[in-house]
C-alpha cells in the first residue's frame, strides 16, 4: 500500500507500522539525522498464497529513535502498556514511516504521537491494521479507505487453498441472504 501511495504522488502520509527489525537495527546504527538507502519490510515469503516476499526499498532519513513504549489512553485498552520494541520514524519523501521491532495492532493515537508524529496534523495516515484501528482513528478520519494489500491476512478467502478444512465451514460455505436493496452482501 505503501509503494502504492508514493506511485500516487500522494505527501503528508504517517504510516504505522512496518515491522522489520533489521531495518530498525540499520537505521539506529545510522543515527538521527542519517540519510540512507535500505530494503523495508516484505522480507518474508508467504507460500501459503504463493507470493515471495518484496521490500520496498527507500532512501529517507532517520527522524526519530524511540525504545517504542507508551500508554494508551484511547478508547480501547486504555491504560494498557504498549511495547513495540526498538522503534524508529524514517522520514522518505512527504512520507514518516514507523518502523518496529515487534508488530502491533495500531488502535491508539500514541502509536504515532510517542514517536512524535501528530496524526491530527497528518493529510493521510496509512495503517496496517483490519478492523483494531476504528476505536481510536475513526473520530478523527475525515474518510476511510480501506484496502486489500497483498498477505496473509486477507478478508477474501478464496486467496487461501483449504486443504484440511472440514466443509462446510463459515464464512467460507455460507450464504447470505441478500441484502434490503436486493444485492448481496459482497
Amino acid at each position: 500500500m505503501l509503494a502504492e501511495a508514493l506511485r500516487q504522488g500522494l505527501e503528508d502520509i504517517a504510516v504505522f507500522a512496518i515491522c522489520d527489525p533489521g531495518a530498525v537495527a540499520r537505521l539506529i546504527a545510522a543515527g538521527i539525522g542519517a540519510t540512507l538507502t535500505l530494503p523495508l519490510g516484505g522480507k518474508l515469503d508467504m507460500p501459503a498464497i504463493g507470493r515471495k516476499g518484496e521490500p520496498l526499498t527507500l532512501t529517507g532519513r532517520v527522524r526519530a529513535i524511540t525504545d517504542g513504549e507508551f500508554t494508551v489512553t484511547g478508547p480501547m485498552m486504555t491504560g494498557t502498556r504498549v511495547a513495540l520494541g526498538r522503534s524508529v520514524v524514517f522520514a522518505s519523501g512527504g512520507v514518516e514511516i514507523v518502523v518496529t521491532e515487534r508488530h502491533h495492532e495500531p488502535s491508539d493515537l500514541g502509536c504515532f504521537r510517542s514517536l512524535g508524529i501528530e496524526p491530527t496534523a497528518k493529510r493521510f495516515l496509512l495503517l496496517k491494521s483490519r478492523i483494531h484501528y476504528r476505536a481510536g482513528f475513526q473520530p478523527i478520519a475525515k474518510a476511510i479507505v480501506e484496502c486489500d494489500g497483498v498477505g496473509v491476512t486477507s478478508s477474501n478467502y478464496a486467496l487461501f487453498p483449504f486443504r484440511t478444512l472440514k466443509r462446510p465451514a463459515y464464512p467460507l460455505d455460507v450464504d447470505f441472504p441478500p441484502l434490503p436493496s436486493g444485492r448481496g452482501p459482497r
